[in-house]
């Protein structure tokens, strides 16, 4: 006779339904578990469709990506309340990453803050002569989040979607 004993957050059959808050402020207890989340998609990758942005009800932030890395969201999830599943990752932002950016004047994508592959965009910013002022705020945002954090990252939470589903339109 077998027993098998399980917690919920190591079953892979079981979801842990999750809030932003609780998976921001817990993280090292959702890190590579499987979660269900709902929120608004507020932004799509317009490069290549690999990363979206979720807003949460409380507002926080959370990077989406395909389980399949050859795989792109379709521009229709825009605008539109969402039911995520899949695998929570943690990336982080080093101090002195933030540091080489700011060196580097580099203008990052407000979906995770790497260095933004929209190169069309990037130099149509610097032929206007924002680039360098954008590239400043976004330092001193993510500057700020450390110093409100305590921490010397900024921790970017990701769910590698396994599964998307719409629930409703944003009403304007």
């Amino acid at each position: 006779m077998a027993f098998v004993v399980c917690k919920i957050n190591l079953c892979e059959s079981q979801i842990m339904r999750v809030s932003g808050v609780s998976l921001i402020s817990g993280i090292e207890k959702y890190r590579d578990t499987k979660v269900e989340i709902e929120g608004y998609i507020v932004h799509i990758c317009g490069v290549d469709g690999k990363k979206m942005k979720l807003m949460t009800d409380s507002g926080e932030i959370i990077k989406i990506i395909p389980k399949d890395s050859l795989g792109s969201f379709d521009e229709s999830f825009y605008k539109k309340r969402v039911k995520v599943q899949g695998i929570v990752k943690e990336s982080r932002i080093e101090k002195s990453e933030i540091d080489k950016i700011e060196k580097d004047v580099a203008l990052l994508c407000h979906i995770d803050h790497t260095p933004c592959k929209d190169s069309a965009w990037v130099n149509n910013q610097i032929k206007k002569g924002t680039a360098e002022n954008m590239s400043q705020q976004d330092i001193e945002k993510l500057r700020e989040k450390m110093r409100q954090t305590g921490k010397d990252y900024i921790s970017v939470i990701t769910i590698v979607a396994e599964k998307v589903e719409v629930i409703e339109e944003i009403k304007n």
